[in-house]
This record gives C-alpha cells, sequence and structure tokens, in this order.
C-alpha cells in the first residue's frame, strides 16, 4: 500500500508537468523515449494503484487480460503510463456506483486497452468535444472533483504521437467506454535485456 502511495504521488508531480507536455507536443519538441518494458509487471502497478482508489469510492475494480500478454514490449513507460492513468482515473472520479474495467488483449505486435466504467455516461454534445483542452462534460459538476479538463487531451495527444489511435463510446446514463490500440513490438530472448539494478557495496564477508 506505502509503494502505491508513493507511486500515486509521484504521478500527481507528472501532471504538474502534464500541462506543459501540450505545448511540448504541439511544437513538436517532445519526443519518446522507447525502452524494454516488462509488461505485465507494469499492468500491475496501474491495477494496484486503482484498485485502491475504486475500494475507497466502495467501487468494484477489475482486470481482464485475453490470451498471452508478452513478458517484455518497447515503450515509453512513462507515456503510457501517463495515458492509462488519465483515463482511469478519470472513470473512478466520475463513477459513484458499479465498477470500473481494465481489458487487456495483445495480438500482433498491437496491446489493446478498454477502459469501461457505469459512470454517468457522456452526451452527444460534450463527446464531440471531449478531447479538446479545458473541457469538461455535465458530469464534471454532478457531484465529482474538479480537475483541470486536461487529462484526456493529454491522453489523446500522447496516443496520437505514439502512433496509436484512441476512441470513446458513451451515452447518457450509460457509462463510458475507452478504446486505445497501440504498436508495442513485442522483445524476444536476448533483445533489449532490461538493465540489471546497480548493487551498492557496503563492505564484505570475511578476514580484512
Amino acid at each position: 500500500a506505502v509503494g502505491v502511495i508513493r507511486k500515486s504521488g509521484d504521478h500527481l508531480l507528472s501532471l504538474i508537468e502534464g500541462t506543459l507536455d501540450i505545448a511540448r507536443i504541439e511544437g513538436g519538441k517532445l519526443s519518446l523515449d522507447a525502452k524494454p518494458l516488462a509488461f505485465p509487471e507494469f499492468l500491475a502497478e496501474i491495477v494496484g494503484m486503482f484498485e485502491l482508489q475504486a475500494r475507497a469510492k466502495g467501487l468494484a475494480f477489475h482486470y481482464e487480460s485475453s490470451g498471452e500478454l508478452p513478458a517484455r514490449v518497447r515503450a515509453d513507460a512513462r507515456r503510457l503510463r501517463q495515458i492509462l492513468i488519465n483515463i482511469l482515473g478519470n472513470a473512478v472520479k466520475f463513477t459513484t456506483l458499479g465498477a470500473v474495467t481494465l481489458r487487456v488483449r495483445y495480438q500482433r505486435e498491437m496491446a489493446h486497452f478498454e477502459i469501461e466504467d457505469s459512470g454517468p455516461g457522456i452526451s452527444a454534445d460534450d463527446l464531440a468535444r471531449i478531447f479538446e483542452p479545458f473541457a469538461r462534460g455535465g458530469a464534471a459538476s454532478v457531484g465529482a472533483t474538479g480537475g483541470t479538463g486536461l487529462g484526456l487531451t493529454i491522453a489523446k495527444m500522447l496516443t496520437d504521437l505514439m502512433g496509436g489511435e484512441l476512441t470513446v463510446d458513451s451515452s447518457t446514463g450509460q457509462g463510458s467506454r475507452f478504446r486505445i490500440r497501440l504498436y508495442l513490438p513485442q522483445l524476444r530472448a536476448g533483445q533489449g535485456a532490461l538493465r540489471p539494478p546497480r548493487i551498492k557495496r557496503v563492505g564484505y564477508i570475511g578476514v580484512r
């Protein structure tokens, strides 16, 4: 639990930088840093973070993976985490009853994420501008905590920058379903080995 709290705090700091990301992306000054990523462990970290948040609100959080997930992929972990946390964070924030579900499927080097909630849904008018900066749907004023209105904008722009696709299906009173599709190439054995952690030497065993 302490680890989850620490990671959540780190993400809050990244949100401050997120307000500048839009300008960096539009100016072509934001570059991706793709490295080997332990994919199942990465997802477990995300799930652990939001299981606690959902439980605190009395919501259920479900994680479903279809088929076999690759052990390692090449991805910009920071930006991928930012996309998922922004969308999952909204799902938990605006849902008051029911559940939030994260589904993950990997096929032909493509990662498919689906985030579904049982929240108030999004009207047709709000859907048309949901990815615009500072746009806030009607649900934002119905018992939900405030926000900057930048989360979905940044998620959409980052997804586009990574060559992926982010779409949403929703209607008022029916919840929402966000779909993310990203090219995350699988790394085979011997490809881009993860760097072993540095060991801090503090002494030795034996006679001087």
